[in-house]
């Protein structure tokens, strides 16, 4: 009987894989490929999907497999994990109504389309009632699986958790008593000269250079694809189909470099999960933070590196021969000095972290009701202003310049600042493992820097929890220091101090 159940509970979460996979095609289709008046049927297709996926989730079938298999633990670790995670999300769904939960499936990515031709008229109005319902929607979603009086906290736990408001306030007046007399102070300071940067850089060009930037850093091209989209995004699908998108900009091609290995760091995290999490729903991140802490461990760690540009320049040359002469230390230098921006897409590291925090405060009062959505753009602005010195010159640069509210990623954004956090932890450990580890980046040599994610992160996937992630990788508990001395080092290097 035991085996039966087993058998049957495998199947059941292997459809929930399938339905989950093609839902994240269909997304990947809606933003890359899909024709502009397909939209409203598109949002009634994947409404209807997620009301599949839910069906499932919360069946009667499901509830009693995990009674039999409750009551007679299975032998294998795996599916053990599985059940746990079909239990607590049977738990949380059941709480749900069915058709809210399809009802927001299908404004969410109406939503996103509006957001996209909103931002390209810089148009807030047009896309002003969807977001209103946006966040309506995930408020009352929140609110029935028992974060009514704390959305805020309710909403982040869905992509770490256990990290909590007061966590993250704490740990963002930490920052922001470092970061704000820094940069103070790099800004009294003689700047790197932006020249090496400059240029004009063909799009294919640049294409070309990312695809080898790519591979070498160890994306698996067989397993995914590049397309370009208004947005970067990487779309989490079966561990051998992972796309994602890039921008490219003719005056700056550094901007879609960072962006593929942003991007490419989620990709490769997702390529290189353990072959025997296929179709037991368990193929995913451990959280979203961690999630983050890859992509930003090839954008930043790697990717904005002297070691690598002492590698990548000579090659980048061979594509742009503007930047035949240009020394690694001065592009360098000009790669990672201060840029102050009202777009979160084009910060520097240190005040990046600033974005973040402008975006946090803004849900909280957002979500709080002490800001309403009309005032929304003005008080992002003067934000703005206070936190980084500059406004957004219109709309379409401030408030509409991130997809993440209008993708139903709200409460989401402290993600990246965690991530941050994590690749403090994991830069340290790989460099107690690897004291030459930039000597391998230098030699353009990146397997054993793959080889210790794979290890350490890559192939638990979620079948460990973020925190004995970063246990068992680094001995340490989460903490923002190891990545405060990382800033420190570097940025003192770069302006001299």
């Amino acid at each position: 009987m035991a085996d039966r159940a087993e058998e049957r509970f495998r199947l059941l979460m292997q459809r929930i894989d399938y339905l989950n996979n093609i839902s994240q095609t269909l997304s990947w289709d809606m933003r890359v490929m899909m024709p502009k008046d397909a939209a409203g049927y598109r949002g009634a297709e994947m409404g209807f999907l997620a009301e599949q996926i839910h069906e499932l989730e919360t069946s009667s079938e499901m509830e009693t497999l995990l009674q039999e298999l409750e009551e007679t633990p299975p032998e294998d670790p795996v599916l053990r994990m599985m059940v746990q995670k079909a239990r607590r999300t049977y738990d949380k769904l059941t709480n749900v109504p069915r058709a809210l939960f399809s009802a927001y499936a299908d404004h969410n990515l109406k939503t996103e389309h509006v957001w996209a031709e909103a931002r390209s008229k810089n148009d807030f109005a047009m896309v002003l009632p969807y977001l209103k319902q946006e966040f309506a929607y995930k408020r009352e979603l929140i609110s029935c699986t028992g974060f009514a009086e704390d959305p805020v906290t309710g909403l982040m736990d869905e992509w770490e958790t256990g990290t909590t408001r007061q966590q993250i306030d704490r740990l963002f007046e930490e920052l922001k008593a470092f970061l704000v007399p820094f940069v103070q102070r790099l800004r009294s300071e003689p700047q790197p000269d932006p020249a090496p940067l400059r240029g004009i850089f063909p799009k294919e060009k640049q294409k070309a250079f990312c695809r080898e930037v790519l591979q070498a850093v160890g994306y698996n091209f067989d397993r995914g694809r590049v397309d370009e989209g208004v947005h970067p995004y990487t779309t989490f699908n079966f561990r051998k189909d992972i796309r994602f998108t890039c921008r490219y900009f003719e005056d700056d091609f550094t901007r879609s470099v960072l962006s593929s290995l942003h991007e490419g760091g989620h990709a490769i995290y997702w390529q290189n999960m353990g072959s025997e999490l296929d179709g037991t729903t368990l193929a995913v991140s451990t959280s979203l933070p961690i999630d983050e802490s890859q992509a930003r461990f090839q954008e930043n760690m790697l990717g904005r590196s002297l070691a690598f540009w002492e590698h990548f320049l000579p090659v980048a040359a061979k594509h742009f021969p503007e930047l035949a002469g240009v020394s690694p230390e001065d592009f360098y230098r000009a790669l990672n000095a201060l840029h102050i921006s009202p777009l979160r897409l084009t910060a520097d590291e240190l005040t990046y972290n600033l974005h973040i925090i402008l975006r946090y405060e803004l849900e909280k009062a957002l979500l709080d009701g002490t800001l309403s959505f009309e005032e929304l753009p003005v008080v992002w602005n003067e934000k703005s202003r206070a936190y980084l010195g500059v406004c957004p010159e219109n709309d379409a640069g401030g408030v509409l310049q991130d997809m993440h509210w209008f993708s139903g990623y709200i409460c989401y954004f402290q993600s990246y600042v965690l991530g941050n956090c994590y690749d403090g932890h994991f830069l340290y450990a790989m460099k107690k493992e690897m004291p030459d580890l930039f000597d391998q980046v230098r030699r353009g040599d990146f397997s054993k820097i793959l080889k210790w994610n794979v290890s350490h992160i890559h192939r638990f996937a979620s079948t460990k929890l973020p925190r004995q992630v970063l246990w068992d990788a680094a001995g340490e508990e989460l903490s923002p220091g190891r990545y405060l001395d990382y800033l420190t080092e570097k940025y003192k290097g770069i302006y001299r101090l």
